[in-house]
């Protein structure tokens, strides 16, 4: 194998933290030439989001977006509908599930654009992103006890030219975005 060099064994695992939707699990390793060392591994559940397109009452292509305070910045962020991949759910399952809950949009097919490791370094999990055509208003939105959330139509035109703001500064929405682009091309 050629990257044998590389690899690192674990000889011990304990469980530091564990929060509601993920664990925090000290790891002591050992890489091929015998050093050792403890590392600290974030295990959680996937992650998906969904870029959902519809049109505005002016007729313009526009994503169905959400603004929602985030606590690690202490700001509101603007994204694309998404959450955790429940036990026993599939990311396709989740997006749908999600888009419902965050929007009260529906959409009748999604199509994966992608799939990526959020922190590498310390997550074990990954986020898929799906694309969602022709999404349609279909009942209220249905959040979790602690959200907050504003749904928002932005038209795609005004997100390619103003890709910079600061609230849409979130990595993984970030990585949506372009995964959306590389499937309009």
């Amino acid at each position: 194998m050629k990257d044998h060099h590389l690899h690192w064994t674990e000889i011990e695992r304990d469980t530091v933290l564990e929060a509601k939707i993920y664990r925090i699990d000290r790891s002591h390793r050992r890489a091929a030439d015998g050093r050792s060392a403890h590392y600290y591994v974030m295990e959680s559940p996937d992650w998906a989001n969904v870029v959902a397109l519809t049109r505005d009452e002016a007729g313009r292509d526009c994503f169905v977006m959400v603004r929602q305070f985030r606590h690690g910045t202490m700001n509101v962020s603007l994204e694309f509908p998404g959450g955790v991949v429940d036990p026993g759910e599939s990311p396709r399952d989740a997006v749908e599930r999600e888009l419902l809950e965050e929007t009260g949009y529906r959409a009748e097919s999604f199509v994966q654009l992608g799939a990526v490791h959020p922190n590498p370094a310390l997550m074990s999990n990954r986020c898929y992103t799906f694309l969602a055509k022709e999404a349609a208003p279909a009942e209220v939105q249905s959040l979790d006890a602690n959200e907050i959330i504003d749904v928002e139509l932005v038209p795609v035109e005004e997100l390619a030219a103003d890709r910079r703001r600061p609230e849409f500064d979130h990595a993984m929405m970030l990585v949506a975005y372009h995964l959306f682009c590389e499937w309009k091309e």
